[in-house]
């Protein structure tokens, strides 16, 4: 047991079996997503119980805005992870103490101006959203709600990304275990016996946050095996390392953004195509639950090959992050190729936990079968993505995201869509993969072009990878 536990602390991401070490880091950030995914699971499932359908609907109606946030709030934070994992590669853990320090301050400040803000705006958020109106006070006050948390879940997620810098993956999720046990705990006592309906299942979604919080920050600052230790004493922004920071966070958050955005716009269109019809409705969110737990391995070899490649970086090992590109690609054809199995043999009883009338079923599995075979496309938008982000060039897969994943899928539902012949499921579901195939060919052009380039950078002794378009 002990020789299995130590696999997963402080990895080393530039010596060794890189191929083996890169799922070992990657398994630990699944099982973070997967565990999210199953208390959102779990906070719909009690309210639905606890409370009415109508409570389950508002919650899920916030779906699509709280993945968009988050998807900002985790990209932000990877400027953080890359640096710190270069920094390590590079032995100088004076610049890793300053990236940790300045990051977390980032985070406290940036977590309460979104949420002000975004609590202030709740309704009309939810208004451009199309929320139906008969569960929308519902879906606000659960909105409001999230938004005075907001702080907490911004500090964990620079917490989390600066422990998986220094190559802990498996912290942030023994974090989110403890913190999720005690969500499900205070969803009950919140639903079941308070009968605060949305209001006890957001409040206890708080709670978690804080506890999860509280635990990274704990082992960050009292952790034997850290390459940096955090120090309440030293908690300031360094202006340069700031600017270091946002170079690879900001258009990575923007990335976020710009993929997350036109779901929005989706999920308003879902329901022009047949008002009222809540099977349709129902399917679909199901659907989008399983594709969240589809895309967990995908974040996290994605996440873990830009983490090895930024700590190369630092180690100026260029052989190394040849082998990790590979390697990526090599581990995502073979977990898209299990998904797409489990799609084919599963996809009914796997449905069937979600919803269990036929008609619901069947929209469900048309989703899954448009968005779920062609899954590797997806995978391999996100991992080109990261390769770039791991040679600090940020800014092109946020350009790329930008016009492929946004602007042309909100252009084609206000065009295209609109034509009665493509106002249909399928094409509505076909935007993903079309998008996901533009988005990969054009971030495989920037990594022919670019990183060739930077890799001969890293035979000089000043390393200066910008993240631009061209450089």
């Amino acid at each position: 047991m002990t020789k299995i536990r130590n696999l997963f602390n402080n990895i080393n991401m530039t010596e060794g079996n890189l191929f083996t070490r890169i799922i070992l880091f990657a398994l630990p950030l699944m099982f973070t997503t997967i565990v999210q995914l199953l208390y959102v699971t779990i906070d719909l499932t009690t309210v639905s119980i606890g409370d009415s359908a109508d409570s389950m609907a508002a919650i899920a109606s916030n779906s699509a805005l709280i993945n968009l946030i988050i998807f900002v709030f985790v990209g932000t934070s990877v400027g953080a992870n890359v640096l710190i994992s270069e920094a390590r590669g590079a032995n100088n853990p004076e610049k890793a103490e300053k990236i940790m320090h300045t990051s977390l301050v980032f985070s406290v400040i940036a977590g309460i101006f979104v949420g002000v803000v975004g609590f202030i705006f709740s309704d009309d958020l939810l208004k451009m959203m199309g929320t139906e109106e008969h569960y929308f006070s519902k879906a606000a006050l659960y909105l409001k709600i999230y938004f005075v948390g907001l702080p907490f879940l911004m500090i964990y997620n620079y917490a989390a990304q600066i422990l998986r810098g220094m190559g802990d993956s498996k912290s942030p999720l023994i974090a989110l275990v403890i913190s999720g046990a005690i969500n499900v705990g205070f969803d009950s006592l919140f639903v079941f016996v308070f009968h605060m309906g949305v209001a006890g299942v957001a409040v206890a979604t708080i709670i978690s946050e804080i506890v999860s919080t509280a635990i990274c920050i704990f082992i960050l600052h009292k952790g034997k095996h850290n390459y940096v230790n955090f120090s309440y004493k030293k908690l300031r922004i360094d202006g340069k390392c700031l600017k270091e920071v946002l170079k690879i966070g900001l258009p990575a958050g923007l990335q976020g953004f710009f993929f997350s955005l036109p779901n929005v716009f989706i999920q308003a269109s879902l329901y022009t195509i047949d008002p009222g019809n809540i099977a349709l409705e129902n399917g679909a969110t199901a659907a989008s639950n399983i594709e969240g737990y589809f895309n967990a391995g995908v974040d996290a070899i994605s996440t873990a090959v830009m983490t090895f490649i930024a700590a190369n970086v630092g180690a100026k090992k260029k052989e190394n992050i040849k082998r990790i590109i590979l390697f990526g690609f090599i581990w995502g054809t073979i977990y898209c190729g299990l998904l797409a199995a489990i799609l084919a043999l599963f996809h009914r009883p796997i449905l069937q936990l979600f919803v269990r009338d036929e008609e619901s079923i069947a929209a469900g599995y048309e989703r899954l079968m448009i968005m779920g075979y062609p899954y590797f496309f997806d995978f391999t938008m996100a991992l080109t993505a990261s390769i770039l982000r791991g040679m600090k060039r940020s800014t092109y897969p946020m350009v790329t995201t930008m016009l492929c994943c946004s602007a042309l899928r909100i252009i084609l539902i206000y065009t295209l869509f609109q034509v009665p012949e493509f106002h249909t499921i399928f094409w509505l579901y076909a935007l993903f993969p079309l998008t996901w195939v533009l988005a990969t060919s054009s971030n495989l052009v920037a990594i022919f072009i670019f990183i060739p380039k930077d890799l001969k950078k890293l035979d000089d002794k000043d390393i200066n990878l910008e993240p631009a378009l061209t450089k």
